[in-house]
């Protein structure tokens, strides 16, 4: 997601939307502004508190009812949560190098560091890998092209997000697939594929 997010686009990624009363009291605690967008679209955008308050949501523990009773995704998401935050602790990593895009600010643009070994820094784009799955596949599960990633991906190069894809698709992190309609592909999804055992994947999903 962008800087700034409509109802709609926000029910689109993730089934819910921001009513009235809980968005009036995000705004009273000054994590979000909200305006009017054309046809009347509400549109969302996090403060800098909000911000902040989403960078100490990664360490924060799960709630009662996931850690009790909830279903194991619930504890399973906080766990992966909670190692993001010792990473990012660790590497003086900001929201923006693990959850920004390119068209957001070029301070948010990742480039490998000297200071940060080839593990971590593979850590981090399969954590921006998986946060740009979550955002572009409308239901888990279901596939995305290879070239909407890497559109949103564009400031990792190329052969190291190739080597990621293949890593996580090796571990079954994600699957990549060919398109089976080859012959409709646009340029850019044939330009976007990766060859894997001479064969062009266009696709991937998340493994859950």
């Amino acid at each position: 997601m962008g800087e700034k997010s409509t109802n709609s686009e926000i029910h689109d990624l993730f089934g819910l939307r921001i009513a009235k009363a809980p968005r009036e009291a995000l705004e009273m605690a000054d994590l979000i502004r909200t305006e009017k967008g054309p046809n009347r679209a509400t549109i969302h955008e996090l403060t800098k508190q909000g911000w902040e308050r989403a960078r100490a949501e990664l360490a924060a523990m799960a709630p009662k009812f996931t850690a009790n009773a909830g279903p194991a995704w619930g504890r399973l998401l906080y766990g992966a949560l909670n190692v993001l935050d010792r990473l990012m602790t660790e590497k003086k990593l900001e929201m923006a190098h693990v959850f920004g895009t390119p068209a957001t600010s070029t301070a948010q643009s990742w480039e490998p560091e000297a200071h940060i070994d080839m593990d971590d820094q593979t850590a981090i784009v399969e954590s921006r890998v998986l946060a740009v799955y979550d955002e572009l596949a409308p239901r888990p599960g279901d596939l995305v092209s290879l070239a909407r990633l890497r559109g949103k991906m564009a400031d990792v190069p190329r052969a190291d997000l190739d080597r990621v894809l293949k890593a996580m698709d090796r571990g079954r992190i994600i699957q990549l697939d060919p398109d089976p309609n080859r012959k409709a592909l646009p340029p850019e999804a044939i330009e976007a594929a990766i060859n894997i055992g001479g064969e062009d994947k266009h696709l991937l999903t998340v493994v859950r």
